[in-house]
This record gives C-alpha cells, sequence and structure tokens, in this order.
C-alpha cells in the first residue's frame, strides 16, 4: 500500500510541476509581457484552461510508462512499447503547441 501513496505522490508533483513549467511558457511566449500585468483572474484561467490539460501528458506517461516496467518482462516488447509510446506523446506535445501558437485570442491579457 506504501507505493501506491508513493506513485500518487510522484504523479501529482510531475503534474504540478510541469503545469508550471507550461505556464511560464505560455504566458512569457504568448502574452510577451511581464508577470505584474497578468490579472491572477486572467492566470487561472489559463492554468485551468490551457496548461493544466497539457500538464496530464507528462503525469499519464509516468503512469504508463511505471506499469509497463512493472508488468512486462520481455525486454524487447519493453523497449517497443515505451519507443511507441514516446512517438505518440512527441506528436501529441507536438500537435497541442502547434494548436496553441496558431490560435489567436482577442485578448490575451484577459483571458476568460
Amino acid at each position: 500500500m506504501r507505493n501506491y501513496y508513493k506513485l500518487i505522490f510522484y504523479c501529482f508533483l510531475i503534474l504540478i510541476i510541469s503545469t508550471i513549467g507550461i505556464t511560464y511558457w505560455y504566458i512569457s511566449d504568448h502574452l510577451l509581457s511581464d508577470f505584474s500585468s497578468i490579472q491572477f483572474k486572467s492566470l487561472v484561467a489559463i492554468i485551468i484552461q490551457i496548461t493544466l490539460l497539457e500538464g496530464l501528458i507528462p503525469t499519464f506517461s509516468f503512469l504508463i510508462i511505471y506499469f509497463l516496467i512493472k508488468k512486462v518482462k520481455n525486454k524487447q516488447l519493453l523497449a517497443f512499447l515505451i519507443l511507441i509510446l514516446i512517438v505518440l506523446v512527441i506528436a501529441v506535445v507536438y500537435r497541442y503547441v502547434l494548436y496553441m501558437i496558431f490560435h489567436e485570442f482577442n485578448n490575451p491579457i484577459l483571458f476568460k
């Protein structure tokens, strides 16, 4: 039972770190302003609507790799499955980043 608490802690930690990193990237890249001009309400909306979803990708990837390592004993099959997962994650992240780069917001400082 202790391993499950440790796994939940690691997943939560990965989610928090990736969400903070993606939020920083989004604000610094898309809003092109200092962080003091962004309202707290807009920051919360950005986190909930954009970066939390993107933060779930590394969390689920970590979980899938963890369970693959625990369940799959064949080394070649494990390497193949992890390679497929890495390619899939790169494709999803690439698509999401392209969407965020080319998506136009009316007023990104007052994100709603």
